[in-house]
């Protein structure tokens, strides 16, 4: 019995051991990654940049491959966007490098999964920088990513076959900013997959939802519990500006987006005062 008990002893210590090595490293680490991000940011040239926060991105991600990882805060890393979705089993960072080509931003971001049995899966994003026309009708995945800052994430699947809206940011240019409604599922492996069946007042079938506006506009996009889809400002502008994204602003009504059946359905006019 004592024998026992001290086998108990010496495993627990020993995890305790385990896991406060492990917060030393991704301290460490996060210091290094910061450092070179607060470099990034001060260069005074678009190579340089790109080359730092790549930099830095390959430490993030080996950093991230520690199954104390995931709920390491990483408070360090002040430029960097970290969302978790509501189940607990994923996690998205993502952060955006200023360029000095007007208004345009270079974005690195990783999806971070985890499983009790099978433990950490991290998919590194790829910036496909906007070189893709009509990304609303395009399949996009982590090697050619959409490219945004993502702010919030929520299983709207069911358990079993989990789907998660995923709402970001994109600063497009000196005179437009946009906002993304992205699907995230995951493949047999755990690698995250973006992309699904989206219909809009205008459209239907698209692989994403993506709202351009004027840079002087704020536009809200987030998932409502209440009413249990993404609810979003309808944009509109001008009789005769409606093909120029530099006039669009919200209008004080809104629209939702609600997953059913394997598809995301449109609503006009969402009451958000419903509940």
């Amino acid at each position: 019995m004592k024998r026992r008990i001290l086998i108990i002893i010496v495993l627990l210590l020993t995890g305790i051991a385990t896991r406060a090595q492990d917060s030393l490293v991704l301290r460490s680490g996060e210091e290094a990654v910061q450092a070179l991000l607060d470099k990034c940011f001060a260069a005074d040239n678009d190579a340089e940049r790109r080359d730092l926060s790549g930099k830095a991105v390959e430490q993030l991600y080996q950093l991230l491959q520690f199954d104390a990882a995931f709920s390491y805060k990483f408070d360090l890393l002040k430029n960097v966007s970290s969302v978790y979705s509501d189940d607990g089993a994923v996690r998205l960072l993502t952060f955006a490098v200023p360029l000095n080509n007007g208004k345009k931003y270079l974005y690195h971001g990783f999806v971070v999964h985890y499983d009790e049995e099978s433990g950490i899966k991290v998919t590194k994003l790829t910036d496909d920088e906007k070189k893709t026309r009509n990304p609303q009708f395009v399949d996009m995945q982590a090697a050619n990513w959409y490219g945004a800052v993502y702010y919030q994430v929520q299983q709207v699947g069911s358990r079993r076959n989990p789907v998660y809206a995923v709402c970001g940011w994109d600063g497009a240019d000196l005179f437009t900013n946009r906002k993304v409604l992205e699907q995230l599922t995951f493949d047999d492996d755990f690698i995250a997959k973006f992309g699904g069946s989206f219909e809009t007042e205008h459209s239907d079938g698209l692989h994403r939802i993506v709202f351009e506006f004027t840079e002087k506009a704020v536009m809200s996009l987030q998932y409502d519990p209440r009413l249990k889809m993404v609810v979003g400002d309808h944009l509109s502008a001008p009789a005769q500006f409606v093909h120029n994204p530099r006039y669009y602003g919200p209008d004080l009504s809104f629209d939702g987006y609600y997953y059913e059946k394997g598809k995301w359905h449109y609503e006009e006019d969402v009451d958000v005062t419903l509940y």
